[in-house]
């Protein structure tokens, strides 16, 4: 999944202590659109899964993850042929938890489409600001109640995190914002708002199968297609997904190499 300058933005009651930025933003700041311009090996990185891809003769979505291109074929027509972002083949721990980031090779299929999709955002994103901003993760759960030091508090209740001040007024934070208090980043509980992201996947998704898709990006960040920049999907211009979302069927076969 999930990548990309940085940016913040300054919205909302108590905005000034809340940091918004563009979800995938820590491996935008490793790779960056410079990465582009490396010069790459147009040889397949998995050969055995380029040749199977070559030998099959239905409808199929081809990733070279070293020319960073995806195409799709059915018969002898290529009917897309555009850049791609894929991951950025790093590794990263936290806590003694340990990811790789990159896009694995091999044969997949679409295994599902969707629209508007809505980033269900993983542990490692909370862990990669703690570590790369040198804040304190503190892990939400429902029912929590948590003092801040300008006298307000952080509430978990009814699927929201959001603040109560000295009145008993609650707000709930917009999904996307980054809740960060007095040196610490809050990590959402799952089945909250917060811990959900609209755009961040583009317009659409196609679904590969273990947390792996091919989708649009956040439209802040478009201009890192064709990098390294994901923490492992295949990330595409919105225009692109559009026309490749419309373009395939589910099932359709997925040769990554």
């Amino acid at each position: 999944m999930s990548s990309i300058r940085d940016f913040s933005l300054v919205r909302g009651a108590f905005a000034a202590a809340v940091i918004i930025a563009s979800p995938h933003v820590a491996a935008a700041q490793e790779a960056g659109p410079a990465d582009k311009a490396v010069v790459r090996s147009t040889a397949p990185a998995n050969r055995a899964v380029y040749q199977a891809a070559q030998s099959y003769r239905g409808t199929k979505i081809l990733v070279s993850t070293n020319e960073r291109r995806l195409r799709l074929v059915t018969g002898r027509d290529t009917l897309l042929d555009v850049p791609v972002g894929i991951g950025t083949g790093t590794d990263f721990e936290y806590e003694g938890r340990k990811f790789r980031f990159e896009t694995p090779t091999g044969r997949r299929r679409v295994l599902m489409k969707a629209m508007d999709p809505v980033w269900t955002v993983p542990d490692w994103h909370y862990m990669e600001k703690a570590k790369y901003r040198g804040l304190e993760l503190v892990r939400l759960a429902a029912g929590d109640e948590i003092d801040l030091e300008d006298g307000s508090k952080l509430v978990v209740k009814d699927g929201q995190v959001g603040r109560v001040n000295q009145f008993g007024n609650f707000w709930a934070f917009t999904p996307g914002t980054e809740i960060i208090f007095d040196g610490r980043i809050f990590m959402p509980p799952f089945g909250t708002e917060q811990r959900r992201i609209p755009e961040a996947l583009g317009p659409y998704k196609l679904d590969l199968g273990d947390g792996y898709l091919l989708h649009g990006t956040n439209p802040f960040t478009e201009d890192t297609i064709g990098g390294a920049v994901s923490h492992g999907c295949v990330r595409l211009a919105n225009s692109d997904i559009d026309r490749l979302y419309h373009l395939v069927e589910t099932g359709t076969a997925v040769f990554i190499y």
